[in-house]
């Protein structure tokens, strides 16, 4: 640091790296230091990282609506911190540094909930449309069923639920921004809460036929999905709620597109790369 006089007396400001400020009526001169550059991760770390971006932001998509979605959690412990943890690594998404930050978000076959209760079990139909193993009894779904019909079948037809039992449906529709491209998801959820006493309250007043069709005598979507579905069974007791452990069942065009290599090098590139491996050390370890 140095004190000036003379033409320069009275300056303030910054010239590159320099700085000029007034103390006690002269001009004190000092060096900015050099801002250090960002040191590249290791590859190990970067898969990490350009997989973690896509987990954090599908989460967000569901509003808070996966809640409680994982039984027997330490209460330290979120039910994101549950989803985080049962989900990454399991289905490389690789996003860009842009594509994160943007809120970008591509639909895979991502845990939603970890429970006691069956899971629901899904495949696809003739048509395409995702059904459940949820017997329907040979009812329909129209207009006029009431939540009492509904109930019925459900109860009725399949051991594992009960009346007072919970089945909700997470719809995440898989877009992209047309200007951007960058991909992003949007969520619908919907529940009926099975109550046999109900002959009044009409089943589409609740839930639409996205998730709440008839397909082949089971309970199904009505079409199918760019994106993922899953249906989750829940039921509340004494000791908290329980919910069945159910996975987003994904049929996502966008998918495969980002999970590429080159996909993973864009995602890598984009973060400022990775640190070069020492050429001649060993992948493996001695024993």
């Amino acid at each position: 640091m140095a004190k000036l006089g003379g033409f320069i007396r009275k300056f303030t400001g910054s010239i590159g790296n320099v700085t000029f400020k007034q103390l006690g009526g002269q001009t004190v001169v000092s060096e900015k230091p050099e801002k250090k550059a960002s040191p590249k991760r290791s590859r190990a770390q970067m898969l990490r990282r350009v997989q973690w971006a896509n987990l954090v932001n599908l989460y967000r998509a569901f509003n808070g609506n996966l809640h409680p979605s994982f039984e027997n959690r330490a209460a330290t412990v979120s039910d994101y911190n549950e989803f985080m943890s049962a989900n990454f690594g399991a289905v490389p998404v690789y996003l860009t540094k842009s594509d994160a930050r943007q809120g970008g978000a591509v639909v895979a076959g991502y845990q939603i909930t970890r429970g006691s209760l069956p899971s629901i079990v899904v495949s696809d139909g003739m048509g395409g449309e995702p059904v459940t193993d949820i017997n329907m009894g040979g009812i329909t779904i129209g207009a006029t069923t009431t939540v009492k019909e509904f109930s019925d079948a459900v109860v009725q037809n399949n051991r594992d639920f009960q009346n007072g039992d919970e089945i909700t449906v997470f719809i995440a529709e898989q877009y992209e921004n047309i200007e951007t491209h960058v991909p992003y998801v949007k969520v619908l959820a919907q529940q009926i809460t099975l109550d046999q006493s109900d002959s009044v309250t009409k089943v589409r007043s609740l839930v639409g036929a996205g998730g709440f069709s008839i397909v082949d005598g089971n309970l199904a979507a009505s079409s199918s999905i760019d994106g993922g579905i899953a249906w989750v069974h829940s039921r509340k007791t004494s000791s908290g709620t329980k919910v069945s452990t159910q996975r987003l069942k994904v049929t996502n065009s966008y998918l495969a597109n980002y999970q590429t290599p080159e996909a993973l090098d864009a995602a890598i590139k984009s973060y400022a790369g990775e640190m070069q491996e020492p050429y001649l050390v060993p992948d493996a370890t001695e024993a």
